[in-house]
């Protein structure tokens, strides 16, 4: 009888998956900036000119990178599912259910981090609809696209007890340092960053099942308005947000409330992590 080895176990085949995902997304991104690059040169623009282009335009590049990697992604996933369309299955069928304490976690979280900041106004700030939208969509795809892959993998590809923390702290350090140095044009590329995706991912599992709910939530009630209103944003930082944090928000201040929010979900015996 074959001894299995960590090759062949669940836990690789999510690594392989998951960096399969981030290869598919880095192409991509690079695909995109040489056609912009392109009709550029062609227009006899200087470097500076696309450089500019890039980093105002670098939500839209992300989120369509992000968009297209998925949805390749999930044409191999679909082998492991029984289902034709295997990512409209998994969210129609994988919401999972309410539980309230999820809005104490993010008031504690969101009132703690905006005490500590102490924001302070932008007068120079104009309020951009298109900016808006696309900032909202852009931070939503990056993060939730994470976390879809990881609910997919862990729906149809069961870990063993205990190593679902394991692949929250190398998924998260991995898709930081992965973007860090793709994205060179994104100025907020740092360990907040991390932080936010352990959350993510580990708000995908509840009392013991995986869903996207509470990740979903998490996302659009904590990091979208942290990253749009307070320029807590990997790309933009506080370029183009209404109020700035007069004290800077780090790693360590956003690591302590989310080891406080994880002891909480788990007193609670919410999370499964």
């Amino acid at each position: 009888m074959v001894k299995a080895t960590f090759f062949t176990t669940n836990l690789s085949r999510h690594f392989y998956y998951f960096f399969g995902f981030q290869f598919i997304n880095a192409i991509v991104h690079l695909v995109i900036l040489s056609i912009i690059s392109f009709f550029h040169f062609l227009l006899d623009h200087r470097m500076a000119d696309i450089q500019d282009w890039v980093f105002f335009h670098g939500w839209e590049v992300l989120a369509l990178g992000k968009i297209i990697a998925l949805v390749a992604i999930f044409r191999f996933l679909g082998i492991l599912s029984f289902e034709r369309k295997p990512l409209l299955h998994l969210l129609a069928f994988n919401r999972g259910f309410w539980r309230k304490e999820l809005f104490i976690c993010i008031s504690f979280s969101l009132i703690g981090i905006l005490f500590l900041g102490s924001p302070i106004q932008d007068e120079t700030y104009e309020f951009n609809l298109y900016r808006f939208i696309v900032n909202l969509i852009g931070v939503s795809s990056f993060y939730l696209g994470e976390g879809l892959l990881v609910l997919a993998l862990n729906k149809w590809l069961p870990l063993k007890r205990g190593q679902f923390s394991i692949e929250v702290v190398c998924f998260s350090l991995i898709s930081f340092l992965i973007h860090k140095n793709l994205f060179v044009y994104g100025q907020g590329w740092n360990g907040v960053i991390i932080f936010h995706l352990i959350m993510v991912f580990s708000l995908l599992k509840m009392r013991g099942d995986f869903s996207w709910l509470h990740s979903f939530l998490w996302t659009l009630l904590f990091l979208v308005p942290l990253a749009i209103g307070f320029g807590m944003d990997p790309i933009w930082t506080d370029q183009f947000s209404p109020f700035e944090f007069l004290n800077e928000m780090t790693g360590i201040e956003v690591g302590v409330f989310t080891l406080l929010t994880l002891f909480y979900v788990r007193r609670r015996k919410l999370g499964g992590i």
